[in-house]
């Protein structure tokens, strides 16, 4: 069994400075001036920004020296229900005291829809009340978005794993155009129509993680037919392979051994449990909801789904897990008892690890259903206008 070590999974949020030029132009805001959107405030907590054009090699640029933000899922499992193809993906921190934002990118060959959040930082925002945003913002904000729609229907979303040396991208095309894997989405879907173009163009870019803020990630790819792959990028290299779900792990048989932090596998567990009740839109909340809840409020569930990534420590995995349940559970349960009990109530009014931001993408129908908080009640749809 692999030897698991310790660790803190902490969301952090960094807005750069803009202290040089960015490619093409003389400094960061005169990037933003050429891909400045006009915006309006949907409700409380909640912006929409459409961008009628945008510089996306400046934002690409802009990445590669600064990280303006961190932003990724930590699970999401496709679905049908009543025909119509969904894919439904949670967070599992607290973000709801920083604003949604919502990016309608029509710049490219192909227009999409986004959404997003800032998670722990009001910082990024130069006026908080009215919902103003920075130069460097601006022009990051579209390959900052955590779920992406295209017009001819393809869904995409990110997950983030804990970075390990070793493991991480930071060349996996020596010699291509470099780009971030952040600026993964909105680069793809915006230039290609269907998963099997966008496969056959992974290796047109230099990728690399986003190294400097301490995660790598991964991306899930659903369209209309339900076809779903989910792409890595791990030591160097660029993989796909078909799945039905995407966590903070590494689906590569290959890398999953080598990691010494495969998160988020009870979430998933959980998740896929639940799945054969998913009868209604309403449902695909409760299943990413009951994901992230039962495994970090412990005050009245199942040990299996009990402690937060505590699972690592056992020497369970994905595979030993589905082969031996009660002994997971049974370690997963003692593991509790050492590290003491989580109070559900006290974390939510504390505002601490509510999982906030979830999201039902009707890959068929084209839109994206996002519950925001519970604490502030928020809720809204995305639709191509």
């Amino acid at each position: 069994m692999k030897k698991k070590l310790s660790f803190a999974l902490t969301a952090m949020l960094a807005v750069g400075t803009m202290v040089g030029g960015v490619a093409g132009t003389s400094n960061v805001a005169e990037a933003a001036e050429a891909s400045t959107p006009t915006y309006k405030v949907l409700q409380d907590r909640v912006i929409e920004l459409t961008y009628d054009t945008y510089d996306f090699e400046a934002g690409a640029q802009y990445l590669t020296k600064y990280d303006p933000m961190e932003m990724g899922g930590c699970s999401a499992v496709k679905t049908t229900v009543d025909g119509d193809v969904y894919v439904g993906r949670n967070y599992d921190f607290y973000c709801s005291d920083a604003p949604a934002f919502v990016v309608r990118n029509n710049a490219g060959k192909i227009k999409t829809i986004g959404i997003g959040n800032m998670p722990l930082n009001m910082s990024a925002w130069t006026n908080a009340e009215d919902y103003t945003l920075p130069d460097n913002v601006l022009l990051a904000l579209p390959y900052s978005c955590c779920d992406v729609m295209s017009e001819t229907g393809i869904y995409a979303e990110t997950n983030v794993r804990m970075y390990e040396k070793g493991l991480n991208c930071i060349s996996t095309n020596p010699g291509k155009e470099r780009r971030c894997t952040q600026a993964f989405m909105q680069t793809m879907l915006t230039q290609y129509a269907t998963i099997d173009e966008i496969l056959a163009h992974l290796n047109d870019y230099d990728w690399y993680d986003l190294t400097a803020m301490g995660f790598e990630q991964s991306f899930m790819l659903t369209d209309q037919s339900g076809r779903s792959v989910v792409v890595e990028f791990g030591a160097n290299k660029v993989m796909w392979q078909e799945s039905d779900y995407n966590a903070n792990f590494f689906l590569n048989d290959e890398l999953y051994e080598k990691e010494l932090y495969p998160l988020g596998e009870l979430r998933i567990a959980h998740e896929l449990a639940y799945l054969p009740y998913v009868r209604t839109e309403d449902d695909i909340f409760t299943m990413m909801e009951q994901g992230a809840y039962n495994q970090f409020y412990t005050a009245d569930v199942d040990p299996m789904y009990a402690a937060p990534e505590f699972f690592v420590y056992t020497g369970y995995n994905k595979y030993s897990y589905v082969n031996d349940p009660a002994g997971c559970a049974a370690a997963t349960a003692k593991l509790c008892q050492e590290y003491g009990t989580y109070d559900w109530e006290k974390r939510v009014s504390e505002k601490t690890w509510e999982s906030t931001f979830i999201t039902a993408a009707n890959v068929t129908d084209k839109y994206l259903h996002v519950h925001f908080s519970e604490h502030y009640g928020i809720d809204f749809t995305v639709t191509f206008e």
